[in-house]
């Protein structure tokens, strides 16, 4: 019965690590995609412009050295656009991953052990949606998404602070002993308000 359950489990989250490849590939397209229509919308206007008598004035007179310096500096914002775009998303389905790894290990966590296990997401993904932020811990995870959407939850921060602290405490405890029903019940509060207080960041940074 045991291994049925843990074989549920396991099938369950490459399920879930699936649909988040899934949904990361279409979100990272579209932003591609985004990105050369503004690139195409743009270079047409200028084709319009250049093609007019003021136009072929300007480039023969005063764009022919300029051109090509403005060419990379319009390429390099769009490239660094496009790269904090695909950050924010691998930031957000990142720590997403972490919240509901935390969750569904800390539910079935029953001693000292188990709970050890699940709040290690913490300190690094157990099935990580990018390996560049595989090792990097949940707080630094929130400081850098805070970096790019401009603004920081200090409640967030706290919380994270506080799942750090519980996973200390119980690599100080015997592994074997049970998970106390407190304990349990207190960082599952905390890693649901984690949950909703990143709904309401990615609703607001949208």
């Amino acid at each position: 019965m045991l291994e049925e359950q843990k074989k549920a489990g396991i099938e369950a989250e490459e399920r879930y690590r699936h649909a988040i490849a899934t949904k990361i590939r279409s979100e990272l397209n579209s932003a591609e995609e985004e990105f050369r229509e503004i690139e195409q919308s743009i270079w047409n206007k200028i084709q319009d412009f250049l093609n007019s008598n003021v136009g072929m004035w300007l480039l023969s007179s005063v764009l022919v050295t300029g051109g090509a310096g403005l060419y990379q500096n319009m390429q390099h914002s769009y490239e660094e656009k496009l790269h904090n775009k695909t950050q924010l998303i691998v930031l957000k389905f990142e720590i997403a991953n972490r919240i509901q790894n935390m969750k569904y290990f800390w539910r079935k966590a029953s001693t000292v052990k188990d709970g050890d296990f699940a709040l290690r997401s913490v300190f690094q993904s157990k099935t990580p949606i990018n390996p560049d932020v595989e090792k990097i811990n949940l707080s630094v995870l929130y400081f850098n998404l805070y970096q790019l959407i401009g603004q920081q939850n200090q409640e967030v921060l706290d919380i994270v602070r506080k799942l750090e602290d519980a996973e200390f405490e119980l690599q100080a405890q015997k592994p074997a002993d049970p998970l106390s029903v407190d304990i349990k019940k207190e960082a599952l509060t905390l890693i649901n308000r984690l949950e909703q207080l990143l709904i309401q960041d990615n609703a607001t940074s949208k």
